[in-house]
């Protein structure tokens, strides 16, 4: 009998409506709609559903350095929140270079690590455990970026009609001019690095650039100093560099905030943390008009902590994501000015330093078609 109305309990979820099953997927944790795909062909459909992927929570990962206790060199690891207020470690172990290999940058869920002595570049997934191999640049890179928008395609279009999402690494070469420098751009789509190009950065010097860098909507920000300002510099496969300047808030904290560049709202943001106090100020810019760009202050807020550091902006709602000095990464939402958020290690984070961090569409983790790497080129370990 117990096994009949086990039977029976089983083909009535299976028999939902499309509408009912959905209300449910929803309300699971995505590592739990991941593995919800090998239920049966009706759960796999739903799930493989874009309205139903678009309506997914965003998935807030991190990566973060553990404090070395030999006094060698920290390997940097990937962690991402789960309930339960847990950030959970991912092994990077799948990936076979990872002894010697510099992870020189992050985006949207995405690594970007170079063999030691080497210019070999690979982009590493750690969530579905992919990873690539790029061919080698023409020139050796002093400073390299990897830019990923998996809010939008590759090329700029609607992301809707374009589910695959590319990426391009950008080298600067080091061969700095009075305004502006050598660049050389790779595209995941076109599967090669495009010829160096002289890149005039609208004036500003190229050894300005203090390397705190933010990529959104096909563009690449880049802060600069002398003069402070925000350099924006267009990334696009048909080699179009073109870029423009905006200054920074006239009205910003002293020389020793550590600033940082975010898009929230299809919007520039400017934020700051003052130093060593647990302060935040929020500055949107803007552009709706040319004639007339300007920095707009939109938060100033005191945090309940000794220090923070500002991680990154929601890419929707009004909230700010914090790595504290007692070892965990706070969400904090800017207009009720409360923490709505936390996540912490399981050692309680006092030996990780967390790096970057980031929100990205759930549906990145569930169909290899909207995976960035899921091509020809790439390396699956399952």
């Amino acid at each position: 009998m117990a096994i009949l109305k086990r039977h029976s309990s089983i083909e009535s979820v299976m028999n939902l409506s499309g509408d009912m099953l959905a209300e449910i997927i929803l309300r699971l944790p995505v590592k739990s709609v991941a593995r919800s795909q090998c239920v049966s062909k009706n759960w796999c459909a739903t799930i493989s559903d874009g309205y139903l992927r678009r309506r997914l929570p965003l998935q807030l990962s991190v990566v973060y350095f553990p404090e070395s206790s030999g006094g060698g060199k920290a390997t940097p690891r990937f962690a991402c929140a789960e309930d339960g207020g847990m950030l959970v470690d991912r092994d990077l172990g799948f990936f076979p270079f990872l002894d010697g290999a510099v992870v020189c940058d992050a985006c949207n869920g995405l690594l970007l690590l170079r063999s030691a002595g080497t210019a070999r570049f690979y982009v590493v997934d750690p969530v579905t455990r992919r990873w690539a191999a790029l061919p080698p640049p023409s020139r050796d890179a002093r400073l390299s970026m990897l830019a990923f928008d998996p809010s939008s395609s590759s090329c700029g279009g609607d992301a809707s009609t374009s589910p695959r999402r590319g990426y391009h690494v950008v080298n600067f070469t080091g061969r700095w001019r009075e305004r502006g420098g050598e660049v050389e751009v790779f595209s995941s789509e076109a599967w090669a690095w495009a010829p160096p190009r002289d890149v005039d950065f609208a004036g500003v010097p190229a050894g300005s650039l203090s390397g705190t860098m933010h990529f959104h909507g096909g563009a690449v920000y880049a802060l600069a100093a002398d003069p402070d300002c925000v350099v924006r510099m267009d990334v696009a496969d048909d080699g179009d560099l073109t870029c423009a300047v905006a200054e920074l808030p006239a009205d910003r904290a002293a020389a020793d905030v550590d600033g940082r560049l975010a898009h929230s709202g299809g919007r520039l943001h400017y934020v700051a943390s003052d130093g060593g106090c647990a302060g935040l100020k929020v500055w949107v810019l803007d552009d709706s008009s040319p004639a007339a760009i300007q920095w707009r202050l939109k938060h100033d807020v005191k945090l309940d902590n000794d220090e923070v550091r500002f991680m990154a902006l929601h890419p929707e709602k009004d909230a700010a994501y914090v790595w504290t000095a007692a070892g965990r990464l706070v969400e904090y939402d800017l207009a009720r000015e409360v923490v709505t958020g936390a996540w912490e290690f399981g050692d309680g984070g006092k030996r990780n330093r967390v790096v970057k961090a980031w929100l990205v569409p759930s549906s990145l983790y569930l169909s290899s078609d909207d995976s960035p790497l899921a091509d020809a080129h790439v390396h699956v370990q399952c």
